[in-house]
């Protein structure tokens, strides 16, 4: 197989590495670069999975997914019906599986950058011959309508969006999702809305999946999964939407390569639906907290500047000021302060004066953190 460029490890191991390697030596590491909420998993989730091994849930189950968790899940969005939702081991599989659906040699695939790290790679390693278009958001991370209207060709067989956005923590608005929906219906192209941070909204700006326009259902594929919300990522469960052809071609994909999802997992993801998820409430208030504490911080000092996050996690800092590269930046603050973060070329080449931030951590740390920063030179 071509393994192209995109198709390369995380520009963060090697950070992480060192870190490692610190932490052996006994130095405290303060570490924004976990990308997993930092509270427990529910008590009924886990009690759920538990039951589920004890009853006898060790096997084969449908590779579409449990009936039960198909049904719970397609009621979240409605009008879809459960032969409308498959299961994956996590949201990457689904992604994957429906790019290797979807794609043919030649097509072009419209990315927002910044993006999630692997939809490069991901893109590539479902179709080596599709060719990669990249739009960057507006300065103020406001979504770029008019460039993506100028972008799209006649070779543009897909679009991918991922909000509330990774990493930039941006919520589109409902005058926003309009104007994509149009673009992507009259332009007769697919949708594949990775909704991944839904439940994760601090803005009081409400949140619209585009699972809510009946007039794109069978141009959209709409991805989610249980790890953000529910704090379930070492589970990997994730699931997708979409008309009923595309399932059936990403059921074959997903026969061929996973045969199914663990059993026992989809059914304490069945617990996470029949409960209401009250914890939620508190935490989105502890990471808006958070994330007004950062950004009043950030934007004191004279070295960095942000832009408020709305929703997810993060924290996408500009560094330009420093005349660093996000890779030289985040090395020094690794080598010389002991504090991790994400450099911001891992989401894209126009976004190496950025560095990630993550709210996944206690108020304390935080505090710590913008200690570092105010000594930065």
């Amino acid at each position: 197989m071509l393994f192209s460029p995109e198709i390369k490890e995380s520009p963060t191991l090697l950070l992480g590495e060192k870190a490692r390697q610190k932490k052996e030596k006994g130095e405290k590491v303060i570490s924004l670069a976990v990308g997993e909420p930092n509270f427990p998993t529910p008590e009924y989730i886990i009690d759920a999975t538990k039951k589920a091994l004890d009853e006898g849930y060790t096997k084969y189950s449908t590779p579409q997914g449990l009936l039960e968790l198909r049904t719970l899940i397609a009621k979240e969005y409605k009008p879809y019906k459960a032969e409308e939702v498959i299961i994956f081991p996590g949201a990457k599989a689904a992604i994957h599986a429906a790019l290797v659906s979807i794609l043919e040699p030649g097509d072009e695939v419209i990315i927002i950058e910044p993006y999630y790290v692997s939809y490069p790679a991901m893109i590539k390693l479902a179709e080596p011959k599709a060719k990669i278009v990249k739009i960057a958001l507006n300065k103020d991370f406001t979504f770029p309508l008019e460039k993506l209207e100028e972008k799209i060709t006649k070779k543009t067989k897909l679009l991918i969006l991922n909000y509330p956005h990774n990493p930039t923590g941006q919520i589109l608005s409902f005058q926003e999702t309009m104007k994509i929906v149009n673009l992507v219906f009259r332009n007769k192209i697919y949708l594949l809305s990775d909704e991944i941070y839904d439940k994760l909204n601090f803005s009081g700006k409400a949140f619209h999946s585009f699972a809510e326009f009946p007039l794109i259902k069978d141009q959209l594929v709409v991805i989610n999964g249980f790890s953000k919300t529910y704090a379930m990522t070492g589970f990997r469960l994730g699931y997708a939407l979409a008309n009923k052809e595309l399932i059936n071609k990403m059921n074959l994909v997903n026969q061929n390569i996973h045969t199914n999802t663990a059993t026992f997992i989809q059914k304490g993801a069945v617990a996470a639906l029949t409960n209401k998820p009250m914890f939620l409430i508190p935490y989105n208030n502890e990471l808006k907290e958070r994330a007004l504490y950062l950004h009043e911080e950030i934007n004191k000092l004279p070295l960095f500047s942000g832009v408020l996050p709305e929703g997810a996690f993060y924290y996408f800092m500009n560094i330009s000021k420093t005349k660093l590269t996000s890779t030289e930046f985040a090395n020094k603050l690794l080598e010389e302060h002991n504090l991790l973060v994400v450099p911001g070329i891992a989401f894209g080449e126009k976004f190496d004066k950025y560095v990630r931030l993550s709210l996944c951590v206690s108020m304390d740390t935080l505090k710590e953190a913008v200690e570092i920063l105010k000594e930065f030179e």
